[in-house]
């Protein structure tokens, strides 16, 4: 599904575009020239899919030489260590995720919570997968384009999201971080965390983006900063942005 000349839609589980394993985040792969990438790598059930859905977009697996991860949680980084492995990718990810992810600690990252509630079949695995950390602010070179990680936590910790410039235009990955309409990802884990919630929101607002692409639900190619923006105004007037968990 492609969205602009440099981005696809690879995934998208049913709570988005429905193009791939329904507990899938949507996954976009980013065209650098010379070399790709991938923004979160779906749940690892339906990597097969993605696969397909990569060699779709005319790419070959070869030429996704990086996957970035928001964060650790099964639906962004459960299919990391197969993508990673068939494609001879690098990943990253923020300190706290790549710890987490690489020695594949089910706790830390709500994986057995999640079974707990439903969300995945009791033998649903998670593979660990090395993880190269990244900072806050740190860019990483994708072809002729530059990934930037933005720390924003509050849906959980060492949650990132991405921002590039194509076109001259901001194109911010979101993650779980703000959907669209300005909503949030609120849920009863360990590391959820409201106050950081708040800096988050404000922080991306200031970022302006123009292509504003979410992990799950509807994106937004143009204005995108309405729904950033919408979410900071509802924290600048002493409210809590509207939690799209539970709806």
């Amino acid at each position: 599904m492609r969205l602009q000349e440099r981005i696809w839609i690879v995934a998208s589980g049913d709570s988005g575009f429905s193009l791939s394993h329904p507990t899938d985040c949507t996954v976009y792969l980013v065209d650098g020239g010379s070399e790709s990438a991938l923004i979160d790598a779906g749940c690892g059930l339906g990597a097969e899919e993605i696969e397909e859905n990569i060699k779709k977009t005319g790419h070959s697996l070869s030429d996704i030489t990086k996957i970035f991860l928001t964060h650790g949680h099964g639906d962004h980084a459960g299919g990391a260590w197969r993508l990673a492995k068939d494609c001879g990718a690098e990943v990253y990810a923020l300190e706290e995720t790549a710890s987490y992810v690489s020695r594949g600690d089910r706790k830390a990252l709500s994986i057995d919570a999640a079974v707990e509630a439903g969300v995945y079949e009791k033998d649903f695995s998670f593979h660990a997968c090395p993880v190269i950390p990244l900072e806050d602010g740190q860019i990483t070179r994708v072809g002729d384009l530059e990934i930037e990680a933005v720390q924003s936590e509050g849906h959980c910790a060492g949650h990132s999201c991405y921002m590039t410039v194509i076109d001259k235009k901001k194109v911010l990955f979101c993650g779980d971080s703000v959907y669209y309409g300005g909503k949030i990802s609120l849920q009863s884990i360990w590391d959820c965390d409201l106050a950081a919630y708040i800096k988050t929101c404000l922080r991306l607002a200031e970022i302006r983006p123009e292509v504003f692409l979410p992990a799950h639900g509807a994106i937004a190619l143009g204005r995108g900063y309405l729904h950033t923006e919408k979410a900071a105004q509802v924290i600048r007037e002493l409210g809590i942005p509207k939690n799209a968990i539970g709806e």
